[in-house]
């Protein structure tokens, strides 16, 4: 048994007789962890089980076995926490060497060992059916795939050997490597296009049974691969490339899958075992679980959420027909399914709405991902109108105007002479005052913040501003709305930059500090790459704009002048742009004078993070640390490779050099 800490709700495996058509024995292993609300995972109790539920099958009469799950989850993986619990490397390899030990039992048994896949089958549920002789999968079935990888781990119960044997190594790669970085997964007849799958059936279990009557033996068909060294270097190389992506990982895998034809099976599993017992010791793997569950845990309703009923939202208007108001105006005819109006000053600009709408899904119908009855329906729920009085039946209204106190005044004070007395006022500001916008109204308890990010389509954060006025419902039906939108909420007090430009202003302000002060730009960004960012703090001002930058710097800066810096380049530089990259007109303008190490750059950046993350979480911005990350992984594509960013404050040692403590007092992310 391996030594980690006990199971909740640890799989059981029961076992049935049955005959397949033509009357050949059959034992079927059913795994059902008792409870429907929990996907099924094998942890040392199930592997345990397992095997002895194969021993006793085996020590009747039987011609083939079948294996399957319950309900929409046929075997959602390995127990996280007996991947994450060891720590040293003997019993990390024994988490490895069981799961392998028990595994391959299904391949040697002389009987056909077929796989009913009737649900989830992911990490270590697929490599379960990737032991077996054969597999059948449920017709609609998904997700399938092997996203080892973008925890900071590899298929390690057989799945890198097994898997380039059943389907080549390029169809291999893009599941073990495109696939698991991206988070797209297979379905079951892209999975039967693959060859991972040996046929599709309406019903799993019924289909193996036929299956078994249709084969003569335990036959394992492999592709006897040639070493496909232009691939590997391909795609690895291309993976390494980038920042965020898990470098340790990916370097395991490549050698299991270069030495793939000169290993035999049992080599090359062993050359699993200790590739995994390695990873699960890594800082990285214990970040990217911790981000893995800090975004994934987002079924329930984020912390702060009142216990009120959601109001029914029919119809939704959205005020301004800019890039965000158009893309919110998509996002809720698309997903919410209600009419939606879109209004602006001129019909010049409803016009540009209307094109750029239109754009944006003829993109998506010409990839396919759109049909051409979808874009029909989405396109009728959109209608354009100068005419504020087309509002009035309008159960939420959100504003994405310019960032100006009195822009929004004149906005919601026209608004509620038209609409209903209980119509929802939303915004859509990035850093003004919720509440002082609320002001603006009669009934301020009507008033929300609901903040998306840019691209929205792509962005699942969304920052549900608590100000002190809003209603319990009004907040209560701000979160449904979000969730029904496909995003993930989170409830925000209503502070200057809420939590993502809050952060990012401390992030640009002190790179700028650096740079106003004679640092150059390449060595701040150089200084910088341990954070593993996809972009330098440069490219980002240039991706979000020059002047919204600015703006968001001067609106923090009024909120704490001692915390957040402007300073005269990014003023200068934004109202005469001589460029379009800032990192060049910076370089021009600024003389290099100062020279300092890349741990004292990184250092001054990191300490400033860490100093407003402990203010944010001692006023009580978000409930919690998790929260923060979740903001900044999913608002502003921080890298779970770090963690989000509090991990890895604690980890650098930022957090106790600059408070005396850890933010996670109870977790080691070294």
């Amino acid at each position: 048994m391996i030594d980690v800490p006990a199971e909740d709700h640890p799989l059981e495996v029961r076992i049935a007789r049955s005959d397949s058509p033509r009357g050949k024995r059959v034992a079927i292993l059913t795994l059902d962890n008792g409870d429907e609300r929990r996907p099924e995972t094998l942890g040392p109790m199930g592997l345990e089980r397992l095997d002895a539920a194969i021993t006793e099958a085996m020590s009747t009469d039987i011609d083939a076995i079948i294996l399957t799950g319950t309900g929409r989850t046929f075997c959602a993986g390995a127990n996280l926490d007996m991947l994450s619990s060891p720590r040293h490397y003997g019993d990390a390899l024994q988490v490895a060497q069981e799961g392998h030990r028990v595994m391959s039992r299904l391949g040697t048994l002389g009987i056909p060992a077929i796989a009913a896949i009737n649900g989830t089958a992911l990490g270590g549920g697929f490599e379960l059916a990737l032991h077996c002789t054969h597999r059948v999968a449920q017709e609609g079935t998904a997700p399938l795939g092997l996203p080892e990888i973008g925890l900071g781990l590899i298929p390690g119960w057989g799945g890198a050997t097994l898997l380039p044997k059943l389907i080549g190594m390029r169809g291999a790669l893009t599941v073990m490597v495109d696939n698991a970085i991206s988070g797209r997964f297979l379905d079951a007849r892209s999975a039967l296009e693959l060859g991972a799958v040996d046929r599709v059936a309406a019903t799993a279990l019924d289909g193996a049974l036929e299956l078994v009557d249709e084969i003569s033996g335990p036959q394992r068909v492999e592709i006897d691969h040639a070493l496909d060294s232009d691939t590997i270097t391909s795609v690895f190389d291309k993976a390494l490339s980038r920042p965020g992506n898990p470098r340790d990982a990916l370097t395991h895998l490549r050698r299991i899958v270069e030495r793939a034809s000169l290993l035999s099976q049992t080599e090359s599993f062993e050359a699993e075992d200790a590739a995994l017992a390695d990873l699960t010791m890594t800082a990285e793997f214990r970040r990217r679980l911790y981000a893995f569950r800090v975004t994934s845990a987002t079924s329930k309703p984020p912390t702060g959420t009142p216990d009120a009923e959601p109001r029914p939202i029919d119809r939704v208007g959205v005020v301004g027909a800019g890039l965000m108001a158009s893309q919110i105006a998509l996002v809720f005819a698309e997903q919410l399914a209600v009419p939606v109006r879109i209004t602006d000053v001129d019909e010049e600009r409803l016009d540009a709405a209307r094109d750029r709408i239109a754009d944006w899904l003829d993109a998506r119908a010409d990839k396919g991902s759109l049909s051409a009855a979808m874009r029909t329906d989405v396109t009728s729920r959109i209608h354009y109108t100068l005419a504020l009085d087309d509002f009035a039946d309008c159960d939420l209204v959100i504003e994405a105007v310019f960032e100006d106190l009195a822009v929004k005044k004149d906005v919601f004070t026209r608004l509620e002479t038209v609409v209903k007395p209980d119509t929802i006022l939303a915004t859509n500001t990035s850093s003004l005052s919720v509440d002082a916008m609320a002001a603006f109204v009669s009934d301020p308890s009507r008033v929300a913040g609901i903040h998306f990010f840019n691209p929205v389509a792509a962005m699942k954060l969304v920052e549900v501003v608590h100000g002190d006025a809003i209603g319990d419902d009004v907040l209560a039906t701000a979160v449904e709305v979000s969730r029904r939108l496909g995003k993930t909420p989170v409830i925000v007090a209503d502070q200057a930059g809420f939590v993502v430009n809050r952060l990012l202003s401390v992030f640009l302000g002190e790179t700028l500090r650096l740079v106003e002060s004679g640092v150059s730009v390449d060595a701040v960004s150089d200084a910088l790459t341990p954070l593993r960012l996809p972009m330098t703090p440069f490219a980002l001002i240039d991706l979000i704009g020059r002047m919204v930058t600015l703006k968001m710097l001067e609106s923090l800066q009024r909120f704490a002048p001692d915390r957040f810096f402007v300073g005269n380049s990014m003023t200068e530089l934004t109202e005469n742009a001589p460029s379009s990259s800032i990192s060049s007109d910076l370089t021009a303008r600024i003389s290099e004078v100062r020279t300092l190490s890349a741990a004292e750059i990184h250092d001054t950046v990191v300490d400033a993070l860490t100093r407003e993350v402990r203010i944010m979480l001692d006023d009580g911005v978000v409930a919690n640390p998790r929260e923060i990350d979740l903001c900044m992984m999913n608002g502003a594509g921080w890298p779970a490779a770090i963690g989000g960013l509090t991990p890895y404050l604690d980890g650098c040692g930022s957090s106790v050099r600059v408070t005396g403590g850890l933010i996670h007092p109870d977790a080691s992310f070294d």
